[in-house]
């Protein structure tokens, strides 16, 4: 039994907690966070749009950010219509494991719409993340009841407790409005020395980056993939203006020329930088380490379940270098991608609906790459599955008992 609780505005039809997903729901999810509830829930958002295929990589995701955490998580997921079955399936089999889970529908044309407010001429679908990844530049708007949320796209694995990266809005400026990855090491030499030296000194500032740093910037640089977002902040007005003079700052001509102008969500946020780099803060490259950059030369080294009675205590981090590497999270970008016929690679390839997203290979687990011994913990995650029944929610590959929650613990070496 039991309906929909929940109201609808526009296109947002949301759920409030597992009450909604199904009657009967709410005693396991509400026993599953009695403890963790005590202290303040994390906000995960999520975008998991356009192909049903990005659902089975959402899934995964998940199961990381609930393997590695027992702080009470509170989930928000932006679907379209083409997902909005499969996500709401997905919420149903890890309903015990978050505190409260809400689903937000959005259509490709009114994302189009409300891009165009802030950026006239934009082309939403010039980009292969078409209108999905400029959805995630206006999550302010499409979620306006969180005022605080982490971001994670659905091709990275958390190695590190979220609650972690929460903690980090405590170190928020009154003017910051997110925290990214925004400096990256592999660049050639002499220039790879001296952009080591500019992410010591912002791991030692705590993310915060000089005005002559922040413009050196490049959208190449950074990865919106995991981003600590104040979306209230966003919503007071500043994030909008910044983006509309960033994207005003581009040459017309340049503006109207979609094979030359094929912003992300990345490179709309690298143009707000730009604009007003005090708002920006830089996420240790642990919190990314990417096939991209080859993991920043991390190897993956090891990973244990500890089970226990215990709901609050949450496993020891492991510390990071001075550069800020250290096992955070996975990202299983630069991957093989199967290019439409007549398309070489590098090629400025459009939004396409038929190209399948499966980061993690878990349709062909033996086709996976190694991935600097990453595919072990890639293997490790993808042997859980969702437990209603179970404290936490999820049931680790090792057969633990019911009664505990299980917490993966993992390191990397790096360096």
């Amino acid at each position: 039994g039991g309906g929909e609780g929940g109201s609808s505005d526009g296109d947002r039809v949301m759920w409030q907690g597992p009450t909604a997903l199904e009657g009967g729901t709410a005693v396991l999810a509400a026993t599953a966070g009695a403890e963790a509830a005590k202290e303040e829930a994390v906000h995960l958002c999520a975008m998991a749009a356009g192909k049903v295929s990005a659902v089975d990589e959402l899934d995964l995701m998940l199961r990381s950010a609930r393997a590695t955490s027992r702080a009470a998580i509170a989930l928000h997921v932006v679907v379209s219509s083409h997902t909005h079955a499969a996500v709401r399936a997905l919420l149903h089999r890890s309903r015990a494991a978050w505190q409260s889970s809400d689903v937000t529908v959005i259509a490709a044309d009114k994302v189009q719409a409300m891009v165009a407010q802030a950026m006239p001429g934009y082309n939403a679908s010039s980009h292969h993340t078409g209108a999905w990844g400029a959805a995630k530049t206006f999550l302010h708007r499409l979620l306006p009841s969180v005022d605080r949320c982490i971001l994670i796209d659905t091709d990275m694995l958390l190695l590190a407790d979220v609650a972690q990266l929460w903690r980090r809005f405590d170190a928020f400026g009154p003017k910051t409005l997110m925290q990214l990855p925004l400096l990256h090491v592999h660049t050639p030499p002499p220039s790879a020395a001296v952009v080591r030296a500019q992410v010591r000194e912002a791991e030692s500032n705590g993310g915060t980056l000089g005005a002559k740093v922040a413009r050196t910037i490049q959208d190449t640089d950074m990865c919106t993939c995991v981003n600590l977002l104040h979306l209230g902040r966003m919503r007071a007005g500043a994030w909008e203006a910044m983006v509309r003079d960033g994207w005003n700052a581009v040459d017309e001509r340049k503006r109207g020329d979609h094979s030359k102008m094929r912003v992300s969500n990345q490179g709309v946020v690298h143009l707000a930088l730009k604009q007003r780099p005090e708002a920006f803060k830089h996420l240790s490259l642990g919190w990314n380490l990417n096939h991209c950059a080859n993991f920043y030369g991390c190897r993956f080294d090891s990973a244990a379940w500890e089970c226990g009675e215990a709901q609050g205590a949450a496993p020891a981090a492991q510390q990071p270098t001075s550069e800020g590497l250290f096992a955070g999270a996975f990202h299983a970008n630069c991957g093989k991608v199967k290019l439409p016929p007549g398309i070489k690679r590098h090629s400025k390839v459009p939004y396409s609906e038929s190209q399948a997203e499966d980061a993690f290979f878990t349709s062909n687990p033996n086709k996976r790459p190694s991935w600097n011994d990453f595919s072990k913990f890639v293997a490790i995650v993808a042997a859980t599955a969702w437990a209603p029944g179970r404290v936490g929610g999820l049931q680790p590959g090792t057969g633990e008992a019911t009664g505990k929650q299980c917490v993966l613990r993992s390191s990397a070496v790096c360096g």
